[in-house]
């Protein structure tokens, strides 16, 4: 029996098979056993191919029913599903008790887990190109300098890490670079010590302690020596978790360059947003950022600085291109002058180009700056851009169809065999209902949300549409119990069902159901693990 291999929940396939929350009881396990084993019982049917049928779906539901009534076997399959039950872990007397079987998958995922750590590499890089429009213009070259960074973490073992990094700096005739190492521990649940030390501009050496003081706040406290003046340096931070959504800090730093700083951090699923102030011992300064996601590819940022050195205000947006790179461009106007600057970011790897437009504030290059970009991204954006993606996602789908299409086919035939033994029982329940004016399920299509319509029937579709719904009428009328309720339970991926399967692998799915209830039409749709409980009066049309 195979797991699915979507998103959602996992682990939920036999609980759908038997039309179970993944709460339900042992005795509630035993009722739903025995209410199938009667519809699909071998014996039943004399006609050998309804035989055939009723054995393969008997067999589907003994096993089923064999590992959610074995305690030990159920906590293995909840957790781990059926890869955990066929790992080859010995059940019986070494391991006889729910807490041990759990224990023992515990320790062996701890193994796994050490084994990715042990290999773990983690690269980090980036590059700064600063260009400059007006020295390009008087002849001195477009290149204002150049910066490159790159660091790499190692994870030694579960509580250590050690990390190297490194960082050359160019900017007209001088230059400067620095190497960097940072050996972090854990000592305890709730510490963490970090030994460091760098060479080259700026070097020093330091150590740092971390400990969380309680749930929701955390305090750091660092020393170092500097090798370049000989002075020493404390630091303290203090961060409390506001909210489930927002945090903020106190930073204290004494030294030859003493200051203190208060910030504020937001992140939701669709917005970020963070502040700053600080005050030094010859500086100030505040700054804002807010960032929105207008879509899982896209988003928008607003930020702006104010201080001592800096009065600007920058703005701009991002798009994620693939899976692992993200493109951006921001507009910045302040007192150092009006910028562009470009952003690829792909993993952990970063190239960064601030150009230089103008030192002078200029209205009329400060504000073609902005409009021309903008209007470009959103020519491109409708023109280029949006077909493309269409376009590539459409190919995707096909190519997806074509992978799974052996695989669908035979889901679709398991599942029209399994309607087949079904639908004397439906049909009598239906009759039932509609003597007593109870629930009725008129229609009930499940598949690509796509091809499902929220109104009255099903849209009219293409064949590609059309080949990735199912109608599963039959097993939902079955499903309705003797009160004229039926309930989905939430949680529990809906392909499945006895009857149902998954027509559309890795394309997104609802079920839509048309209905009747004391003579009123209704109509619902739900996700693919979403609860469904009719009839409600919300559902009437």
């Amino acid at each position: 029996m195979k797991e699915d291999d979507g998103t959602g929940p996992p682990n939920r396939e036999l609980y759908a098979l038997l039309h179970l929350s993944p709460e339900a009881s042992d005795e509630e396990i035993r009722r739903a056993y025995r209410q199938w084993a009667q519809v699909y019982h071998p014996d039943k049917y004399q006609a050998p191919h309804m035989k055939e049928i009723a054995t393969e779906n008997f067999q589907r539901i003994c096993e089923a029913y064999e590992i959610l009534s074995d305690e030990n076997k159920r906590q293995i399959y909840d957790i781990y599903g059926m890869e955990g039950l066929n790992s080859g872990l010995e059940l019986g007397p070494k391991l006889n008790k729910v807490e041990e079987i759990k224990e023992q998958l515990e320790k062996l995922k701890r193994m796994k887990e050490q084994q990715k750590m042990s290999a773990l590499f983690l690269p980090k890089g980036s590059i700064v190109a600063n260009l400059s429009l007006p020295g390009f213009l008087d002849g001195d070259g477009i290149m204002r300098g150049m910066a490159m960074a790159s660091a790499v973490q190692s994870q030694l073992s579960k509580s250590s890490a050690l990390s190297l990094s490194g960082n050359l700096g160019v900017e007209e005739n001088s230059g400067a670079g620095a190497a960097s190492a940072v050996f972090r521990h854990q000592i305890a649940s709730d510490s963490t010590i970090e030994f460091m030390g760098s060479v080259g501009l700026g070097s020093l050496i330091g150590v740092q302690m971390t400990r969380q003081l309680s749930l929701h706040s955390t305090a750091t406290l660092g020393i170092a020596k500097s090798f370049h003046d000989g002075s020493i340096n404390l630091s303290n931070v203090w961060t409390r978790q506001l909210s489930d959504t927002a945090s903020g800090n106190i930073e204290l730093l004494l030294g030859p360059q003493s200051s203190i700083g208060v910030g504020w951090q937001k992140k939701d699923q669709n917005t970020s947003a963070a502040g700053e102030v600080k005050f030094g011992t010859n500086s100030f300064g505040i700054s804002a950022r807010y960032t929105h996601r207008f879509s899982s590819k896209s988003h928008g940022r607003i930020a702006g600085r104010i201080g001592s050195a800096a009065l600007e205000v920058e703005v701009g947006g991002g798009r994620k291109v693939s899976d692992f790179s993200t493109v951006r461009m921001l507009y910045t106007i302040g007192i150092r002058g009006i910028f562009w600057r470009f952003e690829l970011h792909r993993g952990g790897q970063k190239l960064l180009i601030p150009i230089l437009l103008s030192r002078d504030l200029n209205p009329v290059l400060a504000t073609g700056a902005f409009v021309v970009p903008t209007s470009i991204y959103f020519i491109l954006k409708k023109f280029v851009f949006k077909p493309y993606y269409l376009k590539r996602e459409k190919q995707k789908a096909l190519e997806n169809m074509e992978r799974t299409a052996t695989q669908v086919q035979e889901a679709r035939k398991a599942a029209a065999k399994a309607q087949q033994l079904l639908e004397n029982v439906a049909n009598r329940k239906r009759n039932k209902q509609q003597e007593t004016g109870g629930l009725v399920i008129t229609k009930a299509i499940y598949g690509n949300h796509k091809a499902l319509k929220k109104g009255d029937e099903l849209r009219e579709t293409n064949d590609e549409l059309a080949s990735q719904v199912l109608d599963v009428t039959v097993p939902l009328n079955f499903l309705v119990n003797d009160s004229g309720q039926l309930k989905l339970h939430d949680g529990v991926k809906k392909s499945g069902i006895m009857g149902f399967c998954d027509p559309c692998p890795g394309e997104p799915k609802q079920l839509h159901v048309e209905y009747t209830y004391h003579g009123e039409r209704y109509e619902v749709a739900v996700d693919d693990y979403e609860e469904l409980i009719i009839p409600q009066i919300a559902h009437r049309v």
